[in-house]
């Protein structure tokens, strides 16, 4: 009797023994699996992404880039659900891995999404970096439009997947809308206004990032760093961050200096009034100046003329344009054609007029002035 319980504890460790061995090998195979996989998957997407390198298909390297991370961790949790379930079916065979193939698909959902984002997150930084080389001309806020629009419809759609997936029912989402909704729209409502508020400028476009932009209202001037879900930040004239919620854009005047086509040169010119015999020549030979200097347009109104006297000067109006925006090369422009005005003033044999005082110094023999009652 004894003989025969003997030798059943030894065939039931001996079982035990089989079992702990049988999943122990399965999961080292599993593991080695894996391991291999991702070093071919490796090697496979590097000389992929070197031969398409070679022929500038930049989506399709994008596309490589993007895949391997997502498609790695995958593996590895596939892999770390399978073993689970085998732990779980071999020592504890009561106590199986519930609703593998649903974790499974959320896993498949959540890293197909990650790849997504990763694959659009690399044309967009290839986009920037074209926009700036000035390869391509979409400028830098419509590639951030595209970026946020690609954003919000991976989210989107990846969200309605997982309802699938998950057996909830669009009931929810409506009837959350109908209830919470309500209260979340009154308590975000400033969110919701930033948020609108910055669709509307990517939309309309009165500004974009990189460009001058100039607030009266509020007196403030500087460039566009970036224009965000919430806020823009801007970079003023000396070098501070301001920060605008978007929604302030749709009640103030935006001024956008660097789109404007031409740049104005107005200046008055004072001629002494000892010249006035010299006007008339000044005037024609400062037209003359403007109308072939090479660095104005001659297409807008070039304009010359004697327009008043002042207190102590005859003043001659300068109004010009020129096609050059940029602050440097107007203001070297500019400089030119202040330098040639001096120069055909005087080639005139006239001067410019300068701040003078006359004071009149009475003769001690003269009577002094009384006051008259």
């Amino acid at each position: 009797m004894m003989l025969n319980n003997f030798e059943d504890c030894c065939a039931f460790a001996i079982a035990a023994l089989d079992g702990v061995y049988g999943w122990v090998s399965e999961t080292i195979s599993i593991t080695i699996f894996v391991f291999v996989f991702n070093f071919l998957a490796k090697w496979v997407l590097k000389r992929l992404h070197q031969r398409l390198e070679s022929q500038k298909k930049i989506w399709k390297i994008c596309f490589v880039k993007a895949i391997y991370t997502p498609l790695s961790y995958f593996v590895w949790f596939f892999a770390s659900i399978q073993i689970l379930d085998l732990i779980a079916s071999r020592i504890f065979v009561n106590l199986p891995v519930d609703n593998r193939h649903t974790l499974i698909a959320v896993g498949a959902l959540c890293t197909f999404c990650w790849f997504l984002m990763r694959w659009k997150s690399f044309v967009v930084s290839y986009m920037h970096a074209k926009s700036k080389t000035k390869e391509i001309t979409i400028d830098p806020g419509k590639i951030g439009a595209l970026d946020k629009i690609g954003t919000v419809t991976i989210i989107f759609f990846s969200i309605l997947m997982m309802m699938e997936i998950t057996n909830r029912s669009v009931n929810t989402i409506i009837a959350f809308g109908g209830v919470g909704g309500l209260a979340l729209a009154f308590a975000s409502q400033e969110l919701i206004a930033n948020f609108f508020g910055g669709f509307m400028i990517y939309l309309t476009q009165p500004f974009t990032i990189g460009d001058w932009i100039l607030i009266p209202d509020h007196n403030i001037e500087g460039y566009v760093e970036d224009i965000g879900w919430y806020m823009t930040r801007i970079r003023s004239l000396d070098k501070r961050p301001i920060y605008i919620p978007n929604s302030i854009f749709s009640k103030l005047i935006v001024i956008t200096p660097s789109r404007m086509s031409h740049r104005q040169i107005k200046e008055t010119i004072s001629i002494r009034c000892e010249d006035v015999s010299k006007i008339k020549s000044v005037v024609v030979g400062l037209k003359e100046m403007l109308q072939v200097h090479p660095d104005l347009d001659h297409q807008q109104p070039i304009i010359a003329r004697f327009t008043s006297f002042g207190s102590s000067s005859l003043e001659i109006l300068i109004n010009v344009y020129t096609q050059t925006t940029s602050t440097e090369g107007f203001l070297k422009i500019k400089e030119d054609v202040l330098l040639k005005i001096v120069d055909v003033v005087e080639m005139h044999g006239a001067q410019l007029a300068m701040p003078t005082q006359h004071i009149a110094i009475l003769d001690k023999h003269e009577p002094a002035l009384t006051n008259i009652p």
